[in-house]
């Protein structure tokens, strides 16, 4: 069981930028906890100290301006799915990503921010908000930024995701994965978006994280696929989210 030294609440992002950009102990960001806990608890991180609780930061918004929508770090996927604009953006792209994150009871908890900053391999949200253009905001103590996330890398020492911003002038959106099952999370999946800027591409399960199509594939070996088994349903399921927003491959 995971031993924790400290446990801070901040109320302002200045109190928690400060606390995450501390050298004399490890403090990490706790939002959802959906895969936080689960590393701390098979101690998967051992060397963290104690954990920052964003739950006060008043992240937990979606706004909406003209063509865009901004949703905090600390929304829920089930809340951005509901949403009336963000939900059906792209025909619904973000609806039928959010569902191939994880059972309901995880939708409900687990975040924007963390689904972002974990980057993991096979997450279809990531991959639609690639599609989509998005931004990630993020703030340090010198001020807030935002990045695309196709360029975004991380957030350094002191840093902390505030949400992402993605426009709303997609005016179809394709989906297409291959899985163990349905409900399970993707082996390989691909998600297409349309719109005014025209098409683009992103794939989950081909690399280290979610990445636009076009990018060299570098694709784990593991017990859901091979390598070359990736690379070839990757062409597959590229072909088939195409297929639905009536494009075809370059």
């Amino acid at each position: 069981m995971a031993i924790l030294r400290e446990y801070h609440r901040p109320t302002t992002l200045d109190e928690a930028l400060a606390l995450l950009s501390r050298r004399d102990t490890r403090l990490v960001p706790l939002a959802g906890g959906t895969r936080l806990v689960g590393l701390l608890e098979t101690r998967a991180l051992p060397d963290v100290d104690g954990v920052v609780d964003l739950r006060d930061l008043a992240l937990a918004t979606i706004q909406q301006g003209p063509g865009w929508v901004q949703a905090g770090a600390m929304v829920t996927l089930s809340e951005l799915a509901a949403h009336p604009r963000a939900g059906e953006v792209a025909g619904g792209l973000l609806r039928r990503a959010v569902r191939g994150e994880g059972p309901v009871n995880l939708r409900n908890v687990a975040t924007v921010g963390g689904v972002v900053a974990a980057a993991e391999a096979d997450s279809e949200l990531y991959a639609a908000l690639l599609a989509l253009d998005a931004q990630v905001l993020f703030h340090a103590l010198d001020g807030p930024t935002a990045q695309p996330l196709a360029d975004w890398t991380g957030v350094s020492l002191g840093a902390l995701v505030t949400g992402v911003r993605f426009g709303l002038d997609a005016t179809h959106g394709g989906h297409a994965r291959v899985a163990r099952t349905p409900s399970d999370r993707p082996i390989v999946a691909a998600l297409a978006v349309a719109g005014p800027q025209g098409v683009r591409v992103a794939l989950c399960g081909v690399a280290a994280r979610p990445v636009l199509a076009g990018t060299p594939l570098d694709p784990p070996d593991d017990y859901k696929g091979s390598a070359a088994y990736r690379r070839a349903m990757a062409e597959v399921v590229h072909a088939r989210a195409l297929a639905e927003i009536g494009a075809t491959p370059a």
